[in-house]
């Protein structure tokens, strides 16, 4: 066979495995909502660990790394190794609080939990709609992702459309009969291939094409661009992405869902633990892959009189997949022996994956929980619950499919995009994970202040039309969610003194649940 052959079928093995577990799972499916959800909330330290690693590290961390490396250079590694300790240590102070309030209260969905506390189901509603229309953003991540690892792997045989689609319709399957088990089953296996993946693939074309290993690249890429070791983010940019990076990717409901599932809280604490180490040290092989990207995007690279990379490929890659994303997978196809390439590209297609079928997971537990069962079919029976469940999963699915195909841009600037909107929730979060008596946020406050930020957010993001309608100046999306986040919190502590505070019964549940499990 040839080369893309190999690529090709080894992906498609891999696709088949996870496609197998998917049906264990729905061989384990009890068939009742919180089980299809939340897995019965029995989540034990190993799959909770890497569902959480696996789910946090998607195609931003496979795909869209080594692209911002071989452009921004070590100013991504910089900021990374603020946000990936940053996003474990807040999942475990904020969902250590959701568990045990889930625990107690049987929420299911980010909206159960503002609207038990607030006691408003205005808020409810704004939760759940803005929380599934901010994901997709995340899903096209995904589904772009794998649609550049197949294509890439097939040797440009496949399409981007259909080489998403295929990988779509594996997720949608597996996720429609297995449910979030088979969600979370997947996401242990692809966590440990991802991981493996991208420092296998670091160390062969590090250690293959240079030499002297790490520092001769590192002299390589001082003699190409020296600026490439530096930090060149400007301060303002740099922040924000730290802040979204980590906040606002735990505030998503596809984070949330994995805290609500732990079987307990020292289960919840280990796998944080686990989940800080696990991301951090990802980015390691990831930058050595980027600037060696850089390298040969200047230089080419010709081995044994053959010209197996020519300067400025990057550029091509571009043209072809609408960003500098497919570079990590061109470098593995082209670089790697074809068979280790198929394994390596499934690690890759294992990362967007496991986030994939987290997002459509949670999206669909939120329009079915919230909205289905809430206002359209109160009465509905867990059977229907379910297949409605199961509907919402292929179409957002297919949704996300159409934005793909639009070739909307860089992954890493999507994912920023949809942590912007997880992070205007962040101060009613805060307010009703800390119930203290101090009355600095009420419901009028929380609901003002997440639609003043959001609107915000949208007004300044440089994704959408509206700056330019209205001579407004335009600003990266991480940005826009930070300037939307203080714009919220103004909003929700200028309004709250004079609406109805939250009642004192509400408070002293929540701090006797919290207090009852110190």
């Amino acid at each position: 066979m040839e080369a893309w052959e190999w690529v090709t079928s080894i992906i498609i093995v891999y696709s088949l495995i996870v496609v197998g577990l998917g049906y264990l799972a729905w061989r384990r499916f009890r068939h009742t909502v919180e089980d299809f959800f939340l897995l019965s909330r029995r989540v034990g330290f190993i799959v909770l660990f890497l569902t959480l690693a696996a789910t946090y590290h998607s195609a931003f961390a496979f795909l869209t790394s080594v692209a911002v490396f071989s452009k921004s250079g070590i100013s991504f590694w910089v900021a990374a190794s603020i946000w990936t300790p940053l996003a474990a240590v807040s999942g475990y102070v904020l969902g250590r609080r959701f568990h045990l309030i889930g625990k107690a209260r049987g929420h299911i969905t980010p909206a159960d939990l503002l609207a038990d506390f607030y006691e408003s189901e205005a808020l409810r509603i704004i939760t759940a709609l803005l929380m599934a229309t901010f994901v997709i953003a995340y899903m096209v991540v995904q589904s772009l992702g794998l649609g550049i690892v197949l294509s890439v792997g097939s040797g440009g045989h496949i399409s981007l459309a259909w080489a998403s689609f295929f990988f779509l319709l594996v997720t949608i399957f597996y996720l429609v009969v297995g449910g979030n088990r088979a969600a979370f089953w997947t996401d242990a296996l692809q966590g440990v291939w991802m991981y493996i993946g991208v420092w296998a693939a670091g160390l062969f074309i590090v250690y293959k094409f240079f030499p002297g290993g790490v520092s001769e690249l590192m002299h390589d890429v001082r003699a190409v661009n020296p600026k490439l070791l530096t930090m060149n983010w400007p301060i303002e940019l740099a922040t924000s992405f730290i802040i979204v990076y980590s906040v606002g990717v735990i505030l998503l409901p596809h984070m949330w869902l994995r805290y609500y599932s732990a079987r307990d809280k020292t289960t919840l604490r280990l796998s944080t633990a686990g989940m800080a180490l696990y991301v951090s040290s990802y980015y390691i092989p990831a930058a050595l892959i980027g600037l060696a990207a850089a390298v040969f995007n200047a230089h080419g690279l010709v081995v044994n009189g053959h010209q197996i990379l020519e300067p400025g490929y990057i550029g091509k890659l571009v043209s072809t997949y609408g960003s500098r994303d497919a570079v990590m997978a061109y470098m593995i196809y082209t670089l790697t022996p074809a068979v280790f390439a198929g394994f390596l590209l499934a690690g890759a297609a294992s990362a967007a994956m496991s986030t994939l079928d987290s997002l459509l997971g949670a999206t669909s537990m939120i329009l079915t929980r919230d909205i289905w069962q809430r206002y359209v079919r109160p009465k509905a029976s867990e059977w229907e619950l379910i297949q409605v469940g199961r509907l919402w999963i292929i179409i957002w699915g297919l949704i996300a499919w159409y934005f793909t195909i639009q070739k909307p841009g860089l992954i890493f600037d999507l994912v920023a995009l949809s942590a912007s909107g997880g992070l205007q929730f962040l101060i009613p979060v805060l307010r009703a994970v800390f119930p203290t008596r101090t009355e600095w946020i009420t419901k009028q406050g929380a609901i003002w202040g997440v639609l003043a930020g959001i609107t915000v957010n949208v007004l300044l993001c440089n994704k959408f039309p509206f700056h330019s309608a209205l001579g407004l100046p335009a600003y990266h999306a991480a940005i826009a969610g930070v300037i939307g986040l203080i714009v919220n919190a103004i909003v929700a502590l200028v309004i709250s003194p004079f609406t109805k505070p939250v009642s004192r019964e509400k408070l002293e549940l929540y701090r006797e649940i919290l207090a009852s499990e110190e």
